[in-house]
């Protein structure tokens, strides 16, 4: 195999245009997207820290407020509520029981831990549980004290806290307000005690995971996260709108987290874009070898058959591409090309030899003719018996010559076809006639078989004279015993008329040089019998193949177009019975 040298001149070649072209087109493609993809990603950041992040921290505020104002709402209705007073002064009133059936339906939110009830001194003087109740006041009062915590004031309502979450206890709020006075003097105040998890938790759905937190500063600038945990904040803090007095709700933007997978999936981009450009160019350098190849192929079949090498073939292969196409049309034009050729020669040596074979003829016949008569009158006159044998044999051997002047005769001057509407039983009929007795004394088996219905349209007598030739020739080709065949069957608009015999068959090297004027595997033959047959053949629109092995016999197979009125009986043929083979 040749191997393969990345030239100057393979760089300008068509597969290097291709190459180099694919290559721009996909480094343009991707520096196309590299560049809208940078401007995605300035829009992206553009979105989240822009106006879209301002509606839904908005969104995120009325959520805080809303659920503040819930809880506000509920306060209202406790500290006013006509029963409160006697629950407080009168714990066994009718009015009193009223009181605590309310407050345990109002604890029972999952966002309390309960109820609570202060007095003047914020002393915790009694409690309703919820059922997320835990840990002090519930449990135990040690370690409950308000006093510590922020305190600021909205509509009325008293915040206290948050009390962040430690020792294992969940931070809370309070949210308290005064009972309403009804003149017994007293001066209790109710509260509501906030789960500080159940305000936080409304901010996770305001973030971006990774990208942007929402966080709420509380009173004393503790920043707690959804979880209602102190966190520390190092990163850039966009503060948002106030829901109350002191607390805040602010976000916590790391644009670094934004632009890291950005900047990674560049990265990546870029290492995939010199794969794929590396992968393309490793696809057309063997793409370019492998056409290189077959081109050059294509190039040394040309020269070949410039040279004369007319038997010169391409490999065509399985693949189904315009190389393959363009091979499978170099051999049929080759072949043609060797036919024409051969045709050609053929003729031309057909006219010189006829030519030549006329003029041998008419300068020996005459004289032939003239030994002849003068062999027969000697015959005729001679005594002696020793003398009259040598020229009997003399007599025999003119014979021998006048039928070979007579071929010469019809090599170099073949008469024109006359084409009739001829029947294949009477062609048959004809060479039986003639072939039996020979084949008999050859002690050769011949018959004929096929649909003797078949006609076809030829010069019967041309034809007569073919099938006589090949017959003969098959004959002589058998040993005693052996067989010789005429079979005739319709192929589409031809009928085939098959010549088969099991002789000596012919050599592979020869089966192209039988049909050569003079020449001859026989002793006695002239070399003209296929030749003037073939030549017949061809004046009546026919073809002529020859099949054949050592030792397996001869086929020839003779094809002639059929009469028109034969295709219109095509129908009738098929489902009529053939002929049966018969002995001549």
């Amino acid at each position: 195999m040749p191997r393969f040298h990345w030239s100057r001149n393979q760089r300008l070649s068509l597969v290097g245009r291709y190459t180099l072209l694919s290559v721009g087109v996909v480094v343009c493609a991707l520096l196309a997207l590299s560049l809208f993809y940078q401007r995605f990603s300035n829009e992206l950041i553009d979105r989240l820290t822009g106006e879209r992040l301002s509606a839904q921290v908005a969104a995120t505020s009325n959520k805080l407020s809303a659920f503040l104002d819930t809880r506000i709402y509920q306060l209202v209705t406790l500290s006013n509520h006509p029963a409160m007073p006697a629950f407080i002064e009168a714990p066994n009133s009718p009015q009193a029981e009223e009181a605590l059936t309310l407050l345990r339906v109002e604890a029972d939110s999952p966002d309390l831990y309960g109820v609570l009830f202060f007095d003047w001194y914020d002393n915790l003087d009694r409690l309703v549980a919820g059922q997320a109740a835990s840990g002090p006041p519930y449990w135990s009062k040690n370690g409950w004290d308000i006093s510590g915590l922020p305190r600021v004031e909205h509509e009325g309502i008293e915040f206290i806290g948050p009390k962040l979450p430690e020792n294992g206890n969940s931070g809370w709020i309070l949210m308290r307000a005064h009972i309403r006075d009804t003149g017994l003097g007293q001066n209790t105040s109710v509260a509501l005690h906030v789960r500080l998890a159940s305000l936080t938790e409304l901010l996770a759905s305001a973030g971006v995971s990774g990208v942007i937190d929402p966080l709420l500063r509380t009173p004393g600038g503790i920043v707690l996260d959804a979880t209602g945990r102190p966190t520390e904040v190092t990163s850039e803090l966009i503060e948002g709108p106030s829901i109350l007095p002191g607390w805040n709700l602010v976000m916590s933007v790391r644009p670094g987290t934004i632009l890291q997978p950005i900047d990674e999936t560049r990265f990546w981009l870029a290492v995939t874009a010199a794969v794929i450009i590396v992968v393309i160019l490793a696809i057309f350098f063997a793409l370019s070898r492998s056409l290189r190849r077959r081109v050059d192929t294509l190039v040394q079949g040309a020269h070949s058959i410039a040279s004369g090498d007319l038997y010169y073939r391409l490999p065509e292969g399985r693949r189904r591409d315009e190389i393959s196409t363009v091979a499978k049309a170099f051999n049929t034009m080759a072949w043609q090309l060797k036919d024409l050729i051969d045709r050609t020669v053929r003729a031309e040596k057909l006219a010189v030899l006829g030519q030549f074979a006329t003029g041998v003829a008419h300068e020996v016949r005459n004289p032939l003719a003239t030994m002849k008569t003068t062999v027969q009158a000697l015959v005729r006159k001679e005594p002696d018996g020793e003398r009259k044998t040598l020229l009997d044999d003399m007599g025999h051997q003119i014979d021998r010559l006048s039928r070979v002047v007579n071929d010469l005769l019809a090599y170099g001057r073949p008469g024109e076809a006359c084409p009739q509407e001829t029947e294949i039983r009477d062609l048959f009929r004809q060479s039986s006639r003639v072939l039996t007795p020979v084949a008999e004394e050859a002690q050769v088996r011949f018959y004929t078989s096929g649909d003797s219905r078949l006609t076809i349209f030829v010069d019967p007598d041309q034809v007569l004279q073919i099938l006589l030739n090949i017959g003969i020739n098959a004959i002589q080709a058998c040993q005693p015993g052996g067989t010789v065949s005429l079979r005739a069957e319709r192929h589409k608009d031809q009928v085939e008329i098959r010549v088969t015999d099991d002789g000596s068959g012919i050599p592979k090297e020869h089966l192209l040089d039988v049909v050569q004027p003079f020449f001859t595997m026989k002793s006695k033959g002239t070399g003209l019998g296929l030749t003037i047959s073939q030549q017949l053949v061809e004046s009546n629109n026919g073809s002529i193949n020859i099949e054949s092995a050592p030792q397996e016999g001869t086929t020839i197979t003779l094809k002639f177009p059929a009469t028109k009125s034969e295709t219109s009986k095509e129908e009738t043929s098929k489902n009529a019975p053939p002929d049966q083979d018969s002995d001549r």
